[in-house]
């Protein structure tokens, strides 16, 4: 071992009892942000979306609800199926989705005639394209 990082070894091993042990320290975790649910229904996002891959589809209501069904292909002949309610509206550029168990999720927004692209607000950007359903 070179004698620099052995030296930096001991001197850390001598500090260490020095600053002394607390048992009793508390870990805070910092808050998960959080999106807050905001805005009012647009009636230009009113009908049924069905997404480009045939998964999803949402049924957005102009009084500010929405019904989703999604089907998941599982092992066995039938497919898994998914029914989530809640409430929606948009804000600025946003369109916000709120669920039965009160989980809002921010999308960016991009209608275009009759599609629609969805992409989540964050870090990880997901799209989510879907087709106006006549």
């Amino acid at each position: 071992m070179n004698k620099p990082l052995c030296l930096a070894l001991l001197g850390c091993s001598l500090a260490i009892p020095m600053s002394g042990c607390k048992d009793d320290v508390e870990t805070i975790e910092p808050e998960k942000p959080s999106v807050v649910f905001e805005g009012v229904p647009d009636a230009k996002f009113e009908g049924t979306w069905k997404t480009e891959d045939g998964v999803s589809t949402y049924n957005i209501v102009k009084d500010g609800t929405y019904k989703l069904e999604s089907k998941f292909k599982v092992h066995g002949p039938n497919p898994m199926i998914s029914h989530l309610t809640g409430q929606w509206a948009v804000k600025g550029d946003k369109m916000l989705f709120k669920d039965q168990s009160n989980n809002v999720s921010a999308y960016l927004f991009d209608l275009q005639g009759s599609k629609l692209t969805l992409t989540t607000v964050g870090v990880m950007k997901g799209k989510t394209i879907m087709d106006r359903q006549p």
